[in-house]
């Protein structure tokens, strides 16, 4: 099935926003997550008209352009050098133009506004960078690519909680903005609380937005303070429930491995497969006739 583009862009004739080159995109996670959405993009020669993006983009080269023309107001048009593994980032709002004459295959996240601010805890602004070599940045977009090509064994909270560290990333050495650091304080009864609601909800898709809301913390407090009390980040132990939840199916009932995938809050059965087998090192119908 051919990945649905969602990544907007206003183009500066029009001032309307459209979606951005449609053709290009080899996979997407389209809106699985809150905050970031990730594109793998192929593009052709070409160019981008002038205009900006209404988030923040940040661009990931895998294999770029030699050469590529970029347009900044006051600055005109400038050729940058870029290198594999190359980062781009893209102000929102800030106009911008660009255009190339090599097939570029590049890995492309949106960032939304808000996700920075409920970081940094106040308002972040970008400077804008090109042909920056950043490893976290790299390590990262690939790790979210990865996530999609696996179906999202854990949900949306495993690219969330990428997305969290990726944004805390940004703030701290690419932003104006100085991240404020607030002390962690137990909260016992609010984490109990979160750890209630997740066994109640294995079989959806648990957000790790709801989550950090539930335990009234901030998203980047509430991974560590998560960590600090079970020893997993959420996502690790939202998968390892699921896996305990289908272990006691496979062994306490007849029920196929499809419905068991899915009331153990898995895509398909293949995901759930690929899951079981990570973990347990049997496939989940091996498991099954072990447990007789």
């Amino acid at each position: 099935m051919t990945p649905r583009a969602v990544v907007e862009r206003v183009v500066g004739d029009s001032g309307k926003p459209e979606r951005f080159r449609p053709g290009a995109v080899q996979l997407s996670s389209e809106n699985r997550w809150t905050g970031i959405r990730l594109e793998r993009r192929v593009d052709d020669p070409g160019e981008i008209p002038e205009g900006y993006w209404p988030r923040h983009i940040v661009l990931v080269y895998r294999v770029p352009p030699v050469h590529r023309e970029r347009y900044e107001p006051g600055r005109g048009w400038q050729t940058v050098a870029l290198k594999r593994w190359s980062v781009e980032i893209l102000p929102a709002c800030v106009s911008y133009a660009s255009r190339w004459g090599e097939r570029a295959d590049a890995l492309l996240l949106e960032i939304a506004p808000e996700l920075l601010t409920l970081v940094a805890g106040t308002s972040a602004q970008f400077r804008s960078y090109v042909n920056a070599q950043d490893a976290f940045i790299v390590h990262s977009a690939l790790a979210l690519e990865r996530d999609v090509c696996e179906g999202s064994p854990a949900g949306a909270l495993y690219g969330e909680t990428v997305a969290t560290a990726l944004a805390a990333h940004l703030v701290r050495w690419h932003s104006r903005a100085k991240p404020q650091i607030i002390a962690i304080e137990p909260r016992g009864a609010q984490l109990d609380r979160v750890m209630e609601f997740i066994n109640d909800n294995l079989d959806t898709n648990l957000s790790l937005h709801r989550l950090a809301e539930l335990a009234q913390m901030d998203l980047y407090r509430f991974i560590r303070a998560f960590k600090q009390a079970t020893g997993l980040p959420p996502h690790q132990y939202v998968l390892r429930q699921r896996i305990e939840r289908a272990k006691s199916l496979l062994k306490d009932s007849v029920l196929p491995v499809t419905e068991i995938a899915l009331r153990s809050g898995f895509a398909d059965q293949s995901h759930f497969t690929t899951a079981f087998r990570r973990i347990t090192s049997l496939r989940p119908g091996e498991y099954r006739s072990a447990s007789k």
